[in-house]
């Protein structure tokens, strides 16, 4: 099958799904490639082995993900357990918040998609 010019994936600018563009596929690198989106034209390097509808690719389970702490940083990929939700998830994107904090987005099965902070350092007083 034949891979299309667009696709739906989730714009960390726009803070939704969007409609993206392929660019192209990263050099050296499997199942990486650039996409661009059609709204605000920010480019995106996205895993395409994470699906990005919401959805995880397989059943995660709880014992062996990481605890979920905003003290920690986590990479893409790694499986979270969120206590509150009762919830496991994986990580599919990292990114930088307006005031410049870190955050990572985390398709969660059944929460959906939610953005979470990373490695927040409490101020020194």
């Amino acid at each position: 099958m034949a891979r299309t010019k667009y696709s739906e994936q989730f714009c960390g600018y726009c803070n939704k799904t969007m409609r993206m563009e392929l660019g192209g596929e990263m050099e050296g690198q499997l199942n990486r490639a650039w996409f661009r989106c059609t709204r605000c034209h920010h480019t995106t390097l996205i895993d395409l082995k994470i699906r990005t509808d919401g959805g995880v690719e397989a059943r995660l389970d709880a014992a062996t993900a990481t605890l979920y702490s905003p003290l920690q940083s986590f990479k893409i990929g790694e499986a979270i357990f969120h206590a509150e939700w009762n919830d496991v998830g994986k990580v599919t994107q990292k990114m930088k918040t307006s005031d410049g904090s870190q955050a990572i987005l985390v398709s969660f099965e059944k929460q959906g998609q939610r953005r979470l902070i990373e490695n927040l350092r409490p101020e020194a007083l």
